[in-house]
């Protein structure tokens, strides 16, 4: 809401108008309406609710998805209403395992028989989605090795999103057998973690073998590099190079993915690895320090190299 005054009755003008092109179902001026209203105003249910309709309508499943979101933090008592709409936008998006999940959660949770009937041909749909995508996945598995690493990262993400864990089988035969790429090699890591995969893995990764059981790793937010280098190196590059944290936040994420699930600190240690982001990083633009540790900044560099490596072979 911003500080501007409103004139005389504009809020009930704006009601008013809200209403009347919503009922004549002339959503795109409900949207710009709405705007001009959210400006000065909070809306009540009634206009939340309003404004959940017309973004259904207008397939604007993102801001449906994230306003349904709020207002249910709102406290907003048409929890029922609320929710079909945040079903609707999760169906809208493609995402049908989340879907399923939250209608399972909730279908003893709604006020009204009429919710709960809404709620059964909405998971009927959101399920045969599933199953169309599932034979559409199992016939990309079937060609594996014929997609390039960008397809094959996209089907990883995709069994993933749409919890598809039932191919872990055929999952752990590929990242065993056929797998090079090293980020590809963490994407499978954390599919098989999410899966409860519970067989030992040898993972080789940067001239280092290491036996893992997927559904014993803490997971790629939980790394030594993003809770216990990551926070100390942006501590360091404060002092005098500000300007460069974002890119060095996101190159050290990346070089995380690369590396999981080795424990890096059996490479270097811990304040090995600080220095040398330290260092390497502050050389980008032209800051020069005292420490200089060759064999760490050289590993950091085949890092990046390999990170570069698979940007081009994505680009093919």
């Amino acid at each position: 809401m911003s500080d501007i005054i409103p004139f005389p009755k504009l809020q009930q003008k704006l009601y008013k108008d809200i209403k009347s092109s919503h009922n004549s179902q002339h959503y795109e001026t409900v949207y710009q309406l709405i705007e001009d209203y959210e400006a000065q105003f909070e809306l009540d249910e009634t206009l939340a609710l309003i404004k959940c309709d017309m973004l259904y309508h207008l397939n604007s499943f993102l801001e449906l998805r994230e306003e349904a979101i709020v207002l249910l933090k709102r406290g907003i008592q048409a929890y029922d209403e609320l929710m079909l709409y945040y079903i609707k936008a999760l169906n809208g998006l493609g995402q049908y395992y989340e879907s399923v999940n939250v209608i399972n959660q909730i279908i003893d949770e709604v006020q009204s028989h009429k919710t709960r009937m809404a709620l059964f041909p909405l998971k009927e749909y959101a399920q045969s989605q599933l199953n169309e995508d599932k034979h559409i996945t199992s016939q990309s598995l079937a060609k594996f090795n014929t997609l390039n690493l960008n397809e094959q990262i996209q089907l990883v993400l995709k069994l993933i999103d749409n919890g598809h864990y039932e191919f872990k089988e055929t999952i752990a035969f590929l990242l065993s057998n056929e797998v090079e790429a090293d980020n590809l090699k963490s994407l499978m890591l954390e599919f098989l973690r999410f899966a409860g995969y519970n067989i030992p893995i040898n993972i080789n990764k940067m001239n280092y073998s290491v036996n893992v059981i997927p559904n014993e790793l803490n997971g790629l937010e939980h790394t030594e590099l993003k809770t216990q280098v990551i926070p100390r190196v942006i501590d360091k590059l404060e002092n005098g190079a500000l300007n460069i944290i974002d890119e060095a936040i996101h190159t050290m994420n990346n070089h995380a993915i690369l590396l999981y699930p080795l424990n890096i600190f059996d490479l270097y240690t811990c304040d090995e690895w600080i220095t040398g982001y330290d260092v390497y990083f502050k050389s980008m633009i032209g800051i020069q320090t005292n420490e200089d540790n060759v064999k760490i900044l050289n590993f950091i560099n085949s890092l990046d190299g390999q990170l570069w490596a698979n940007y081009f072979i994505l680009l093919n």
